[in-house]
């Protein structure tokens, strides 16, 4: 237990008081001037009068805070190797000996409080345990969620009967809607800005919804948050030294969630560092592998897929990051979920040959939407080996996805094979290389007669050449579609019984139409 001599300096600067400081030190208290005694020691503030240190040498280095009933001398004060408060003996002092008990006996509150803690730890505590003692010391009542804003336990908060936004979280287990929207845009009011705190980091204000402030702590476990205390300003005013306690309240829950039960249920590093192992393919050996899943009782059904989603800069805070992340977690309610390369990366199992069922793939894209988020799909795979690979067809269908502007949540590979293909092509300038003859005429035809052949040979095709559904898809007469391909054939000779003819037809259509998303050729 200790207070910096300028700490003191700063609460005592409201009052009319000088200071010489020649190095600032740590003191455990303070004393009062007594002429009998003749060593004073450097870790003590000694409170007197200047008359008092008449008889006292200069050279003597210790740590004062005089009243001035008379001046002190210009020569001491060169001469002195000692930090010397002076007050001015306008000045209340019995105030100002208030002001220092007070700092000293919460110095000496903070330290019995992380004691308390520690021994708890020492003991084998629990999250509630801490709790406990954390409402006992701070007085007011304690609630934590974890990093989806799931209830975990609380201390205190069975009292509360106007605060609704609790009572919510405590009868239900979790967080409004209204109260997460307003976490996630930023929307709540920070009494305390970031460059005037330097625990900015571990500690915010929230009001706004609320009918009382909260002080909420980050729980960290390396510089990644692993839950949010929240303290509410219910019974009692929040002090500077309350904040402290709520800090170290953090630091001993996170050393208590990292080894206890009420840990996270879905989070397991073992899996989330093997994934990443197979992700950066620093794990390949296929024996090592199915090993090493085994060891860690991953059971998977045969069908795998990879989904990447998307972070934007929106969302990469990284409180929002963790807190999709979880979110993630239970909606697939698997524990194969982590955090790669700024993208949350799910190893999904599914026991059917779809990924998704109709209701599904809506809730998936609505939950993306909330978020502002896009997700890339691979195309199936069964051995945890191809891991890596199947991810780069996620990664490429959302590169895929930005270059054709597409407004899509949800790119899956299997849509973006053949552009791919297309987009692999060497001369990415002149795509149109690809384009077949045939097409290129019948394009040139329409544009100088007006016409439709191209059109019409796509649909004919893409109907597979049925002339009732294709007449249909273009809203002409029967007899209309055939002098279509009637003359189509008289102008190109083309064979509607080659089949590799025909492939490349309808690669060509692709290619145009991919020509005219990515914007890359007039």
């Amino acid at each position: 237990m200790s207070v910096q001599f300028s700490t003191i300096t700063g609460l005592l600067d409201k009052f009319s008081i000088k200071v010489h400081l020649k190095e600032d030190c740590e003191l455990i208290g303070f004393r009062y001037l007594n002429k009998d005694v003749s060593v004073y020691l450097s870790d003590y503030l000694y409170i007197g009068k200047v008359s008092d240190l008449a008889e006292m040498p200069s050279s003597s280095r210790a740590n004062y805070m005089l009243y001035e009933d008379i001046l002190l001398s210009t020569l001491y004060k060169q001469e002195s190797m000692s930090n010397i408060i002076l007050v001015s003996n306008k000045s209340d002092i019995t105030s100002i000996i208030d002001i220092l008990q007070d700092l000293f006996d919460m110095e000496i509150k903070m330290v019995n409080f992380t004691n308390k803690l520690l021994e708890l730890c020492q003991e084998g505590t629990t999250i509630q345990q801490l709790l406990d003692v954390g409402y006992e010391t701070l007085g007011n009542p304690l609630l934590l969620v974890d990093i989806s804003l799931c209830f975990m336990a609380h201390a205190g908060g069975n009292t509360i009967k106007n605060e609704p936004l609790w009572e919510w979280t405590l009868s239900k287990g979790y967080v409004t809607e209204a109260y997460v929207n307003s976490i996630m845009e930023n929307k709540i009011d920070r009494d305390i800005e970031s460059e005037h705190n330097e625990n900015s980091d571990l500690i915010l204000w929230e009001s706004g919804l609320l009918n009382h402030r909260q002080l909420v702590g980050r729980v960290l476990k390396n510089k990644q948050p692993l839950a949010y205390l929240k303290m509410l300003e219910y019974n009692k005013p929040i002090t500077k030294y309350d904040e402290q306690m709520l800090i170290t309240l953090c630091r001993f829950l996170s050393l208590t969630i990292k080894g206890s039960n009420e840990s996270f249920s879905s989070t397991n590093p073992l899996v989330d560092s093997f994934i990443t192992a197979l992700l950066n393919q620093k794990l390949y050996d296929h024996d090592a592998i199915s090993e090493r899943a085994r060891s860690f009782n991953l059971k998977l059904y045969d069908n795998l897929y990879v989904i990447a989603i998307e972070l934007n800069d929106i969302n990469r805070n990284e409180d929002k990051i963790y807190y999709l992340k979880r979110k993630m977690q239970n909606y697939f309610n698997r524990d194969t979920v982590i955090i790669y390369d700024k993208y949350i990366v799910v190893l999904l199992d599914v026991k059917g040959e779809n990924i998704f069922n109709k209701n599904e793939l809506n809730l998936f894209r609505k939950l993306l939407e909330k978020h502002n988020c896009r997700a890339g799909i691979s195309k199936v795979f069964h051995n945890l080996y191809d891991l890596s690979e199947y991810y780069k067809q996620t990664i490429t269908s959302l590169s895929i996805g930005n270059q054709i502007h597409s407004s899509e949540r949800i790119l899956n590979y299997n849509d973006f094979i053949v552009t791919h293909m297309i987009l692999s092509f060497g001369d990415k300038a002149h795509l149109k290389i690809l384009v077949h003859p045939i097409v290129k005429l019948l394009i040139h035809i329409d544009e100088e007669k007006n016409s439709d052949f191209f059109k019409t040979l796509c649909a004919y095709l893409k109907h597979n050449q049925d002339v009732t559904l294709t007449s249909k898809a273009l809203h002409i007469h029967y007899n209309t579609l055939k002098y279509r391909i009637k003359r189509i054939i008289e102008l190109t000779n083309i064979d509607f019984n080659n089949s590799e003819l025909l492939f490349e037809v309808q690669l060509s259509e692709k290619v145009l139409k991919l020509v005219k998303q990515i914007g890359i050729e007039k």
